[in-house]
């Protein structure tokens, strides 16, 4: 965040990317996305060997949030539902990819969740690198959501994390099966019915590459999330992730039937 006179002074990689790798140089302006996802653009004012300086433009005294940003807001009711992500750990550099991906996508919150079938070289925490990626995805994207990714949990865990929302909530689990489930659209269209209000959040499950265990499958069953398969080819782990996330989002932004009309 600015400080007290609306200044950004950047130290360490931040500098070297915008000093070395964009080549600002004093008077030149930038748009920076501010945490709370603001967009404001600011002029850089001073440069020294370690350390860059922006200041606020004159000529944006009044804070946006984009033109992508504001177009949702003014257009989409759907603009406060936040898109979440329980991810059971695959492997390291498939977990580094879902997470890049998921940022770029706007999801709000990531849960590693630590499973019967992760291998066990698979749970780990990376914070920092975890902290870099978002970071790197937010600034190639824009997008105006705070990604954070949480240390990672036993299931117990994160579903002790859903159940402490207090608000409505659609749970989608992604299922390699075929029996017993239901497409994304009847899965979505059900908990609307069910709850008789738009959920404030939106969060799918999807598995590590040796997917989940029956006793698994039970328990995210038995914490609201609907079993959805996708019929597609035999889709990786990291694959069906971003593939889940990308139709899930697509119905939120879409604004179909059951988020348009509350008496559906």
């Amino acid at each position: 965040m600015p400080d007290g006179q609306g200044k950004l002074t950047l130290t360490g990689k931040d500098f070297r990317y915008l000093h070395q790798v964009l080549r600002l140089r004093i008077g030149d302006a930038i748009h920076v996305r501010l945490p709370s996802g603001l967009l404001q653009t600011m002029i850089v004012s001073a440069v020294s060997g370690k350390s860059l300086t922006l200041s606020p433009s004159q000529e944006a005294a009044t804070q946006e949030t984009g033109v992508t940003a504001t177009q949702v807001e003014e257009n989409h009711s759907h603009s406060h539902i936040q898109l979440w992500l329980f991810q059971f750990m695959p492997k390291a550099q498939k977990l580094d990819l879902i997470l890049r991906q998921a940022t770029e996508l706007g999801a709000a919150k990531v849960i590693p969740v630590i499973g019967a079938h992760c291998q066990k070289d698979a749970v780990f925490q990376r914070g920092d690198r975890w902290e870099r990626i978002i970071r790197e995805a937010r600034q190639q994207s824009g997008s105006p959501v705070e990604t954070v990714i949480t240390k990672p949990l036993s299931l117990p865990e994160a579903m002790g994390v859903w159940q402490e929302l207090s608000s409505s909530r659609l749970g989608i689990l992604l299922y390699e099966k075929s029996q017993d489930t239901q497409s994304f659209h009847q899965a979505v269209g059900q908990a609307k019915i069910e709850s008789q209000k738009i959920p404030s959040v939106a969060a799918l499950i999807s598995g590590c590459e040796g997917g989940f265990s029956p006793e698994e499958i039970e328990t995210l069953k038995e914490n609201g999330f609907v079993p959805v398969h996708l019929d597609t080819n035999i889709l990786r782990a990291e694959t069906a992730t971003i593939y889940g996330l990308a139709v899930l989002q697509n119905l939120l932004t879409e604004r179909p039937q059951w988020l348009l009309n509350e008496s559906t």
